[in-house]
């Protein structure tokens, strides 16, 4: 008999190892773990090409280690900015709103901190700058209402500074008369509030002695007249 062949017993390979796929990490996540170095970089980039972000951290610097005199700095910057910006327009001859609510933030902050004085100062600088803005927008709401809210924060300020009350009633008629648009309707309800016979004569007396800076004819003027005649009922 031949010799049996002997038979060659094979090692069992060993098993194949998984691939585990790799994750790409979040964006989210890469941040967090990015160097402070780095962080500081991309935000300061960002500071270039975003207004809106540049506002919100001078906001925040203003809020926290802003002073009086930096508050109406910024608010007084803002105001001229703000009413000599060109606006763009389209074919149709309409211009985007220019955004007044950096504006309302600054007049807010002047409000909390008590700086009556300095926003009764800034109220016609904003009030006749912005007209032009209101006129030419391409939106019914906007300008108008960031507008308003502002006169709004003016006219808080009027009631609570220190001055005498026939000063205040000529205040806000000076504003109504000037404004084409109603953005002033803050103003108007300072007149419907109850002053005193006296203050509304005194009123008038000073606000005769107006006429001189209103042309005839002229809508303001007009106005005015109107509420000369307004404030001597008043009056008695």
């Amino acid at each position: 008999m031949g010799k049996t062949k002997k038979q060659v017993r094979r090692k069992t390979p060993p098993p194949k190892r998984k691939q585990v796929k790799r994750q790409v990490p979040t964006v989210e996540d890469y941040v967090r773990k990015l160097s402070k170095e780095r962080l500081i970089e991309i935000i300061l980039e960002q500071l270039h090409d975003n207004e809106a972000l540049e506002r919100e951290l001078l906001d925040e610097i203003l809020e926290r280690f802003g002073g009086a005199s930096d508050l109406i700095e910024d608010a007084r910057q803002l105001v001229e900015l703000t009413t000599d910006s060109e606006p763009e327009f389209d074919h149709r001859g309409f211009a985007e709103p220019v955004d007044y609510g950096p504006v309302h933030s600054a007049f807010e902050r002047l409000l909390k901190e008590k700086q009556y004085e300095a926003l009764i100062q800034l109220g016609p600088t904003l009030a006749k700058g912005s007209q032009h803005h209101i006129e030419t927008s391409s939106d019914d709401f906007e300008p108008h209402y960031s507008i308003s809210e502002c006169i709004g924060c003016v006219m808080q300020a009027l009631l609570k500074a220190d001055r005498p009350k026939p000063d205040k009633i000529v205040y806000a008629v000076r504003l109504v008369i000037e404004d084409d648009y109603c953005a002033c309707e803050k103003a108007e309800e300072v007149l419907r509030r109850r002053w005193a016979k006296r203050d509304w004569k005194q009123a008038a007396e000073m606000l005769r002695e107006l006429t001189s800076e209103y042309p005839e004819g002229k809508y303001a003027r007009k106005n005015l007249d109107r509420w000369i005649a307004a404030a001597e009922e008043k009056g008695g």
